[in-house]
């Protein structure tokens, strides 16, 4: 979400700073106004000065490599339970018992891979991250911050971008090249109206 910015005093001269009172305030806070101290003080990714508080509730838009590096685990941990069955078969071809693994082969790509897209779709409605985006410390939101409902994730997010290269195989090439716009947004997410975001705003 966008911080609302209004101009700040260009100096805080004997101000003190709103979390520390006996501290002198370096700057003033964009989002909140208040004053900030040495320790308090920070500068956001769109290169504006906040307070400590206010920077860990803003939104600043995920890097592009580390959605991809997110996306890349997602893809492997889904395809696990694929890789499972393909060995047990070959194990099971090797030693003349490929009939009875076949089926459970089936059992285990199609079991396994239902479990963990479901799993996955649990963990990105509750708290907006899969594992990939876990790992990389971002994180799925609507355009104004709020929650993705699992609905928004699953059929818009998801289902209807499938359905659409089944019919245009050249869709997820166009999805991914969005992604290179200035508000890194794929195409997927204009159909959601989501962005990824990340966890925290830290100082620089």
């Amino acid at each position: 979400m966008e911080p609302s910015w209004t101009e700040p005093p260009v100096q805080p001269s004997g101000a003190q700073c709103a979390q520390h009172p006996t501290r002198t305030a370096r700057t003033v806070c964009s989002r909140c106004g208040s004053y900030a101290c040495r320790q308090c003080q920070r500068v956001g990714e769109d290169g504006l000065e906040y307070c400590a508080l206010c920077v860990s509730k803003l939104d600043f838009l995920a890097e592009r490599s580390d959605r991809f590096w997110a996306n890349l685990v997602d893809t492997f941990v889904l395809g696990l339970p694929m890789l499972a069955a393909m060995v047990l078969v070959l194990l099971a071809s090797s030693g003349g018992s490929a009939d009875w693994a076949m089926g459970l082969a089936l059992l285990i790509a199609v079991g396994g891979t239902l479990a963990v897209s479901a799993y996955q779709l649990v963990l990105i409605s509750q708290s907006g991250q899969s594992l990939g985006k876990r790992m990389r410390n971002i994180r799925v939101v609507r355009s104004d911050g709020s929650p993705v409902s699992l609905g928004r994730l699953l059929f818009l997010r998801n289902v209807i971008p499938s359905a659409i290269n089944t019919a245009c195989g050249l869709f997820n090439l166009v999805d991914i090249l969005f992604i290179f716009q200035d508000n890194r947004r794929c195409l997927h997410d204009m159909i959601a109206d989501t962005k990824v975001v990340k966890t925290h705003a830290g100082p620089r």
